[in-house]
């Protein structure tokens, strides 16, 4: 891998982890340049964060369909 292709490596991996609202601190080297494993790392735990907050929202959703099937039930049951 060349330096340019790390490079651009680099910016692309710094580019995503402000995207998805990671802190960069504390993961540079003593040359300036970002720990790569670290930032990886971070990216990861923020896109599993991400993914398991929107849980909570199909889990509403579950849970009112379920009201909703339970309620058909009932009007089923004593309206026939």
């Amino acid at each position: 891998m060349t330096i340019k292709d790390r490079d651009k490596r680099e910016t692309a991996l710094r580019e995503l982890a402000m995207k998805l609202g990671c802190s960069l601190s504390s993961t540079y080297t003593p040359d300036g340049k970002h720990i790569e494993e670290e930032v990886i790392r971070r990216i990861q735990e923020a896109a599993r964060s991400i993914r398991e907050s929107r849980l909570w929202l199909i889990a509403l959703i579950a849970a009112i369909a379920s009201v909703f099937s339970a309620l058909a039930a009932w009007f089923a049951v004593f309206r026939y």
